[in-house]
């Protein structure tokens, strides 16, 4: 567009100086393009590699998560007239809870049937105490019914980020693994209608008169997942910790002062460092490759930095291990351990084995140093080459007494 323009806008004279004084417009253009099109080719590798670099920090747990959610997500989002037929048959709609809310209803009418007709105290009992069986299960799968409905709109939302809801697995969004969670999204990718044909939920009575579910299916590798409805119906499996957002916040927190007394934060809002955690006198010039900009670099004042920040990420780590549920999320899903926190009480009082919560103040710690580099990079600037100067000739008239 720029070149578009150009000719209508300056003079032939214009341009001529131009040139002049600058070098040819078309070198400067190329130049320009050049630097675009390294700029582009950074950015592609430095996103390759950050996404490369995120993979290789998953866990098995996580990558295996992250592959069920991809495939009940293709499920929902290639074919969704096929999807919402099968979503038809899910959850409360699951023609095996129908079934067993009939059977249930008609085993209340059968029982009071046996009451009215007992004839002796022990028939008169047994019957009571079965009809009294059948209600509360009853009862319980009226409950049930109600939980599912909460629970089968939110799985949706959250599963595959629908309605405002923030990606699973992100910053924000649902957790993916920890403690129950990866079993507990297959089988609601079941009761979905979402995980293949061959998946089941199927509602039964246990034996203690309690409602149950049991799933199965090849997402599940061949296992049978049995599980108490209510329990598993109302498992929440929280949102992932948003780590790196809460550090920038930390670190955008006043925690000095400036050399003026005022209050000052480590990082400003554009993420740089303000020049009270600078070491502004031992900055340093580097120049480029190809001899043409210079670029200005500052050290931090890390040991500063450090004594300002420790504390503080010692006081979160710390407030997160009071709750366990809490902690291990940011254990699973932010530091990507394989296997949940061991669950004990240390001396503390928290719920976390005693080395765990070492390590775990490790992580919490070490997770700022992304946002903190060792130096800040300040202005660049073009290499300014001094010309040589010319040599001035100076006449000397040569008389014939010279020779004498």
């Amino acid at each position: 567009m720029l070149l578009e323009i150009l000719p209508e806008v300056l003079s032939v004279k214009t341009i001529t100086k131009y040139n002049m004084e600058n070098n040819n417009f078309a070198k400067i253009n190329k130049e320009a393009n050049k630097i675009w099109q390294n700029a582009l080719l950074g950015l592609e590798k430095n996103t390759s590699e950050s996404i490369n670099k995120a993979y290789a920090s998953m866990s098995s747990s996580q990558k295996e998560a992250a592959k069920v959610q991809k495939n009940v997500a293709a499920r929902l989002f290639d074919d969704q007239e096929s999807a919402l037929n099968n979503i038809k048959k899910g959850g409360i709609r699951n023609p095996s809870l129908a079934e067993l809310g009939n059977s249930l209803i008609w085993g209340i009418y059968h029982t009071t049937g046996k009451i009215q007709s007992a004839k002796t105290r022990k028939e008169s009992n047994e019957a009571s105490v079965a009809l009294t069986s059948l209600q509360k299960s009853l009862e319980e799968l009226y409950n049930i019914i109600e939980i599912g409905k909460d629970t089968d709109s939110m799985f949706m939302n959250e599963y595959f980020g629908l309605n405002g809801s923030k990606n699973p697995g992100q910053p924000g969004g649902m957790a993916l693994v920890g403690r129950d969670t990866l079993e507990w999204c297959k089988t609601m990718s079941i009761r979905s209608g979402l995980a293949g044909d061959d998946a089941k939920e199927e509602y039964y009575v246990g034996k203690d008169g309690d409602i149950r579910l049991k799933y199965s299916g090849s997402i599940l590798d061949g296992k049978i997942i049995d599980k108490p409805a209510a329990v598993w119906l109302s498992y929440d499996p929280g949102l992932v910790y948003d780590l790196k957002g809460e550090n920038i916040k930390m670190l955008q927190t006043p925690s000095s002062t400036d050399i003026d007394g005022e209050p000052v934060s480590i990082l400003d809002n554009s993420l740089q460092y303000n020049d009270a955690y600078l070491l502004l006198d031992q900055k340093y010039i580097e120049v480029s490759k190809d001899g043409k900009t210079q670029t200005e670099f500052i050290p931090a004042n890390m040991p500063k930095i450090i004594n300002d920040t420790r504390f503080r990420s010692s006081a979160k780590a710390t407030a997160l291990l009071a709750d366990y549920d809490e902690a291990n999320r940011v254990w699973r899903n932010n530091f990507g351990m394989p296997e949940d926190l061991k669950f004990s009480v240390a001396p503390n009082g928290n719920n976390v084995d005693k080395d765990q919560q070492v390590e775990f103040q490790r992580l919490m710690f070490e997770s700022l140093k992304e946002l903190l580099p060792t130096v800040a990079i300040g202005i660049t600037t073009e290499v300014v080459q001094e010309q040589p100067k010319q040599e001035e000739v100076i006449e000397e008239k040569i008389t014939v007494d010279q020779f004498n």
